[in-house]
């Protein structure tokens, strides 16, 4: 079958999700064996129409999409302005999580052994495109030596005792180790 037959015939297998499954059931009853599609590639497309219904993505796999979201939000994040509002990052990183959502379910279908491995290596790419972004910060605001930019996330993150914190967060104090945390509200 030539390439874009089947380009075509996955975008409609995605876009019409529920009535392939009704299709695929009814065929299998009738028959009185398995489906043609296996239970991994069933929940792989599922989950695909879940991207395709809040994104309007089509990819052929899980995969495709983690690899090129990821890519996508990366550079989003590389190329935020230092300055960039706090509903900005509130947006890449609800993005991001939304990210994790969909590595959840690739490691539900494809072992969480490979989803870990995916996790901790984009983790540490953003650790670094973090790191390099409060540097650059700094270095605009001209922070007094020793001191350095707190940026904050969706999750509750520990505030350095030298952090110097934006408006508009939330914060909390734990009373036992008298570490403070804050996060985006």
């Amino acid at each position: 079958m030539p390439a874009h037959l089947k380009a075509a015939a996955l975008a409609a297998a995605v876009r019409h999700w529920s009535k392939v499954v009704q299709a695929s059931e009814g065929a299998a009853a009738a028959v009185g064996s398995g489906s043609g599609l296996s239970s991994e590639r069933k929940a792989e497309l599922g989950t695909l129409s879940k991207v395709r219904h809040r994104d309007g993505h089509v990819c052929g796999s899980l995969e495709e999409y983690l690899h090129a979201a990821a890519d996508d939000l990366s550079m989003w994040e590389r190329e935020m302005a230092v300055d960039a509002p706090q509903t900005a990052r509130r947006q890449v990183e609800l993005a991001w999580q939304h990210w994790h959502q969909i590595l959840f379910e690739y490691g539900h279908i494809f072992g969480a052994a490979n989803a870990e491995n995916w996790r901790e290596k984009v983790r540490c790419q953003r650790e670094t495109l973090r790191d390099e972004r409060l540097r650059k910060r700094g270095a605009a605001m001209k922070l007094p030596e020793g001191k350095v930019w707190f940026e904050a996330s969706l999750d509750w993150r520990e505030v350095p005792s030298n952090g110097i914190c934006p408006g508009g967060l939330e914060y909390r104090c734990d009373m036992q180790t008298s570490r403070n945390y804050a996060r985006l509200p």
